[in-house]
């Protein structure tokens, strides 16, 4: 089902509802704030369009420790003409930035070992990453609470994607990172 955020007029394919659902809540990837979504008032019944794969020279670092994701997302990417890292947690991140100065990052935040806060906080504040303070980051996460969103603002991020709705926003999303 596709639904239009209320707030920014974002179109988003939502995945498996309740049956019998009338409102649902989210987190929108574009405005990135949580609304609520009365199904049915705001059902919107418009197919996602798709675009072509767009020629880039662009290298994304994609970091998740769900192979299922890491696969995902390296798939989209790459099937929209990017070039793409991948680590599968927040040390091998790290030391894929420092080798390779990715032109975007895409970071799950929940991760055992060194979380995507962590690998946050080192490529923002800590002086040996100075040359990667600019790098844009897209943080991803299945589980998110306001605070959290607020903290990864205060990082800096260039936004938030909901893992249910990666599939239809990342593209998108990495697209709007690298226009003018």
């Amino acid at each position: 089902m596709v639904v239009k955020c209320p707030r920014c007029k974002t179109r988003i394919r939502l995945g498996t509802l309740e049956h019998g659902a009338k409102v649902i809540h989210y987190l929108c990837g574009t405005c990135e704030e949580v609304v609520s979504i009365d199904l049915i008032a705001d059902e919107d019944q418009a197919a996602s369009s798709s675009h072509g794969p767009v020629i880039t020279s662009r290298q994304v670092l994609v970091v998740d420790d769900s192979p299922f994701f890491l696969d995902l997302s390296s798939e989209l990417l790459q099937k929209n003409g990017y070039s793409v890292l991948t680590a599968k947690d927040g040390l091998e991140a790290l030391k894929i930035i420092q080798e390779e100065h990715p032109d975007a990052i895409i970071l799950n935040l929940s991760m055992p070992g060194m979380s995507g806060f962590e690998v946050l906080r080192t490529i923002r504040t800590n002086p040996g990453y100075k040359h990667c303070k600019n790098i844009p980051v897209l943080v991803t996460s299945g589980v998110y609470k306001a605070a959290e969103i607020e903290m990864i603002r205060d990082f800096g991020t260039s936004g938030f994607i909901n893992k249910e709705a990666i599939q239809d926003s990342l593209i998108y999303r990495v697209r709007k990172l690298f226009s003018p």
